[in-house]
């Protein structure tokens, strides 16, 4: 699978009452059908979060209040750092991608569209071994 991380722009629809954003899944920004939703929020001060890759799993974040920094790692070794700072702004990572979800804002609320249902066996928490994998799937990238 193609290694991807690609930021994202919501098109937002209002008017002085208010904004709204439409996520809808099998779509440009949402590549995949959501099987799967989660949120992280109230983090103490300095969490580092995530610490892991997936196999399969393709996901969406989105920082729907406050902010937060997600740092990532692509097979071939390149690192990305990328702040969500604005419920308009997402993260779509997809493929053997290390990530690190760190910097909550006191307010943060991180939210995530998943592909799979939640399943152990698609993490990849050991940081050597994700290496190891990474070494067969650099052509990849």
């Amino acid at each position: 699978m193609l290694a991807t991380v690609r930021e994202i722009q919501f098109p937002q629809h209002g008017d002085e009452r208010g904004k709204l954003i439409a996520l809808e899944s099998l779509t440009e920004l949402v590549p995949f059908e959501v099987k799967r939703v989660y949120y992280i929020f109230d983090t103490t001060p300095g969490t580092v979060r995530g610490k892991h890759a997936h196999k399969v799993l393709k996901q969406v974040l989105i920082c729907v209040s406050g902010a937060c920094t997600i740092e990532c790692e692509m097979p071939d070794g390149t690192k990305t750092e990328h702040r969500l700072d604005w419920p308009d702004h997402g993260l779509l990572i997809e493929g053997l991608v290390w990530h690190n979800m760190k910097e909550f804002s006191k307010d943060a609320v991180l939210l995530v569209l998943a592909s799979e249902h939640y399943d152990e066996v698609d993490y990849i928490r050991d940081y050597d071994e994700f290496r190891r994998m990474c070494e067969g799937h650099s052509s990849d990238v």
